[in-house]
């Protein structure tokens, strides 16, 4: 993007663009101190370096960057569960909504999407998904980090308290803009001529460079910019930015949130409130960090935390290859002096005699050829291995963590201590994203109830397996009270659970011819498992048949010491299943 100080202004005569470039310009400015950063984290996650002179001559590098948030994606990448609560408690809407979040949850894949939200955060510190509405069907997108720039002003917890976010580098080509029936005829026009103006010629090259410099990582991974197609065909590529303002309404007295598309920084092609376009006047927009601050929006992610100690140890690897290399060149220092001899090379083999320079009296071969000695730099494992340990304890990525055994032999007890530990930190991780689900689903719904008027087609799989079709009309749906969005993340879940069962078992040794509290044990125990409605139902009808075996009358004469044994042998099936369960 241009600076405003190098702005052209001879060719920006409009006032409410020439605010929007310096918003823009601003936002940027305070998002361009990190992409160093962020190009060196990114880079040492693709196991690519940039060699040097001095320090890293070879291009190794050891993974502790993509091993680390590897490991610590792999203790979060389940998205949390999200459950929608009627608040005039209509359990019929309950049921219709959490279809609706279900159906789009798969067709348009918030699980994958979660994995690279989250992925963007370990990396950078802080990632955006974009909400929409294309083509009648709630849409979202996770973004490039670097294509979102935010006012410096915003509360880092709330995203709507920007007075402008723009959304930067949206790459369209000219029969795209041309056919968008939401820009004017007048604003198609303005583009056309400007188009045919030298400052479109310099812009478009401009344009060029952005996008290059947009897919300059990937460049970075080999990738040539001629094998990029995007500028084939001779089509002509524009650069769009949507720009969400606070704009003064006369009318209303009162600021409205509005959205401007202009091309390369110039040519405005629409101007409209953001709630005639998507029926909402909040940020659409979801943004988390994984270490908030009070102050700097753009927060550090556990990447910042590998980078300096992963650089160094590719320096010290680095070095240490370069040391083996040069021992292995198997260098002699000569006697330059040495009348009448001349070295010449010989090539190694088993077995085979090296002539010597001739020697005068007394001399040694050491005084006419003496190899090069190369240390052998003994201490750069030992080196590397405490810059490992060093990520490991500030990003809690241990080394059990990563399926790694330790050198040293430790108790069991201590093995579950520090994954226990470990598991805390990455709990805490969860927590800071599952806010951002929370209002994920809120947005998701707001956006629905003010767009979607049209039947939607959903299918249902009974506890046979068999598939119902349902047309579901908006009117089943929609509350006028509202839903409240309750979340859970799979961590939390599984640890509240385990914890429960724990205590439930152990409250049934003080209570154990409880037999609701037994039936309320069980039943827990089995909602752990990944089991069918009708596997459930199987069970506890099986666990019912058994307590009715129990509760029956031994027949006429039978012996009590065989009724002893067979309700010995039924509780004892009983505890076993027990604990079955519980494992």
């Amino acid at each position: 993007m241009l600076p405003i100080e190098q702005l052209n202004t001879n060719t920006v005569t409009d006032d409410l663009m020439v605010r929007l470039n310096k918003e823009k310009d601003v936002a940027y400015k305070f998002q361009v101190r990190r992409h160093d950063n962020w190009n060196d984290n990114y880079e040492l996650y693709r196991n690519k370096v940039r060699t040097n002179r001095l320090t890293q001559r070879q291009a190794v590098n050891i993974p502790l960057m993509k091993e680390t948030v590897k490991t610590l994606l792999s203790k979060i990448d389940d998205p949390p569960s999200i459950k929608f609560k009627e608040k005039g408690g209509d359990l019929d809407k309950e049921i219709m909504i959490q279809a609706l979040w279900d159906d789009d949850f798969d067709k348009l894949n918030f699980a994958g999407i979660d994995i690279q939200d989250k992925k963007t955060v370990l990396l950078y510190g802080r990632a955006f998904k974009k909400l929409n509405f294309l083509n009648d069907r709630f849409d979202v997108t996770a973004l490039d980090v670097y294509d979102v720039v935010v006012d410096p002003l915003v509360d880092p917890l709330n995203l709507d308290t920007a007075n402008y976010l723009i959304h930067q580098n949206i790459f369209r080509s000219l029969r795209e803009v041309l056919a968008n029936d939401r820009y004017t005829k007048k604003a198609k026009k303005g583009l056309k001529t400007y188009l045919s103006t030298d400052d479109a010629i310099i812009q478009s090259e401009k344009n060029k460079e952005a996008l290059e410099a947009k897919q300059e990582r990937l460049m970075a991974m080999g990738i040539k910019s001629e094998d990029f197609d995007t500028f084939s065909a001779g089509d002509v590529i524009l650069n769009l930015s949507e720009h969400y303002t606070n704009l003064w309404d006369k009318k209303k007295k009162e600021f409205v949130r509005y959205v401007v598309v202009y091309v390369n920084d110039q040519i405005r092609l629409m101007k409209a409130p953001l709630k005639e376009l998507l029926g909402v006047d909040f940020m659409p927009f979801v943004t988390w960090g994984e270490d908030i601050e009070t102050q700097d929006f753009w927060s550090d992610g556990p990447a910042d935390l590998v980078r300096v100690p992963n650089k160094v140890a590719n320096i010290y690897f680095s070095q240490m290859v370069e040391n083996r290399t040069l021992k292995n060149f198997q260098m002699s220092w000569y006697h330059s002096n040495k009348e009448g001899y001349q070295p010449q090379q010989f090539s190694p083999g088993p077995g085979r005699m090296l002539p010597s320079p001739p020697l005068d009296p007394g001399q040694s071969i050491r005084d006419v050829i003496m190899p090069v000695e190369v240390s052998g730099l003994d201490d750069t494992m030992n080196q590397i291995d405490f810059l490992i340990k060093l990520i490991e304890r500030g990003t809690s990525a241990t080394a059990i963590e990563k399926g790694v055994s330790e050198k040293k032999q430790i108790t069991l007890g201590e093995v579950e201590t520090l994954v226990g530990k470990a598991a805390e930190r990455t709990l805490a991780m969860a927590k800071f994203y599952r806010r951002s689900w929370k209002e994920l689903a809120e947005k998701w719904y707001l956006i629905m109830e003010a767009n979607s008027g049209k039947t939607r087609t959903l299918y249902k799989t009974s506890a046979r397996g068999k598939v119902w079709e349902r047309k579901v009309k908006a009117s089943e749906w929609k509350s006028k009270d509202g839903y409240i969005v309750e979340t859970k993340s799979s961590s939390e879940q599984e640890a509240e659970a385990t914890n429960g069962i724990q205590k439930m078992f152990a409250l049934m040794q003080q209570f154990p011819d409880n037999r609701a509290l037994k039936r309320i044990a069980q039943r827990r125990s089995l909602e752990m498992l990944d089991l069918t409605p009708e596997e459930l139902r199987e069970v506890e009808e099986e666990e019912r048949k058994m307590e009715e075996m129990m509760q029956q009358p031994l027949p006429a004469g039978a012996n009590p010491e065989e009724e002893q044994l067979a309700q010995s042998i039924t509780q004892g099936a009983s505890e076993l299943a027990g604990l079955n369960a519980r494992v």
